[in-house]
Parts: structure tokens; C-alpha cells; sequence
């Protein structure tokens, strides 16, 4: 298991907070994963708790002035491969983040709410496969981001972001 995680400002090891350009029409990073060197890190898109298929993403993205980012706000995946230019989606859309701005850590993570906390993985929008996918690895060579369309600035200080530790799985490559 690997801690995966940024709460008001501070950071695991292999996660780098970026900031999302406000106002424009496509998602941008708010952060990425960056194995270390030789080392890989395998998202799981089904744990033991809930019956619903997806990761389990605990959050509360809030702005500079400490509100939470609008509810119409977009969430998804994008996986971008060494050699290629190209980042792709490597997870449903979330269109909206009510969810997560109307519930504490506490209750997001509650057995009884955890498969409204999932976002599940699916395959490259590239691949020939569709659908959820069973995994994703990331590796030390690859770009993996939490991209965010929204009208308001993320603000890691006043923010954070957990994947469930029982989805994520940390190997050598």
C-alpha cells in the first residue's frame, strides 16, 4: 500500500500539487503522481469496501478565499506513456463534485458512502478496449494527473486530496 495523498499544502512523496488554469474549457493538472525512480505504483479500480467498481477518492478542494471549488466542477484521470506527447483520459468524467463538497472526509470515507466516492478507471480513451479497466500502473517514466475543469483556482493550502490506501499498491519495475 502507498499513501497518495495532499492535506493544506503538504504532500506524499510521489505527489506533485499543481495548479488548475481557472475559466477555460478543458480540464488542467491539479496534480501529478512521480513514482520513484525504478518504481511503479498500481491504481485499483475495485477494493473490499463498497460493491461499486471505481477508486475511492476522498476530497475538499476549496480556492484561495477557502470556499469550495464550484460544484459544477469536472474531475478526471489522464495517463500520459514515456515516448508519447500525448496525455489520455484513463477515467469517467466527473461532472460535478457535490458529493465531496457536501461531506466531510469522515463521511466520504463511511462504508455506507464509499461508492459515492469512486471514480472509476477505464481504459485509455486510445485503446482498442473499452470500458472499466482493472488497474492502472504508473511508472516512474510516466505522466499521471487528477485534472480539474473549473471557474475557481485550486488552493492547496486550504485543500486536500486522499486515494483510498487500499487502491493503491506500490512496486519495482
Amino acid at each position: 500500500m502507498a499513501d497518495i495523498y495532499i492535506s493544506n499544502g503538504d504532500s506524499a512523496d510521489a505527489v506533485e500539487p499543481k495548479t488548475n488554469a481557472a475559466g477555460i474549457d478543458r480540464a488542467t493538472p491539479i496534480l501529478e503522481l512521480d513514482p520513484d525512480r525504478g518504481t511503479f505504483l498500481r491504481l485499483l479500480n475495485q477494493i473490499k469496501r463498497g460493491s461499486e467498481i471505481g477508486i475511492p477518492v476522498y476530497m475538499k478542494l476549496r480556492d484561495a478565499n477557502g470556499d469550495p471549488l464550484p460544484t459544477n466542477t469536472l474531475i478526471k484521470f489522464e495517463l500520459g506513456r514515456a515516448g508519447s506527447d500525448d496525455e489520455h483520459k484513463v477515467s469517467e468524467e466527473v461532472k460535478q463534485i457535490s458529493f465531496w463538497n457536501q461531506n466531510d472526509l469522515t463521511t466520504q470515507r463511511d462504508v455506507d458512502n464509499i461508492d459515492n466516492a469512486k471514480i472509476e478507471l477505464q481504459f485509455p480513451e486510445a485503446s482498442s478496449e473499452t470500458g472499466p479497466a482493472p488497474f492502472h500502473d504508473v511508472r516512474d517514466v510516466d505522466s499521471f494527473y487528477v485534472s480539474a475543469e473549473s471557474a475557481a483556482e485550486i488552493d492547496w493550502s486550504q485543500s486536500e486530496f486522499y486515494f483510498d490506501t487500499n487502491a493503491v499498491k506500490e512496486g519495482s519495475r
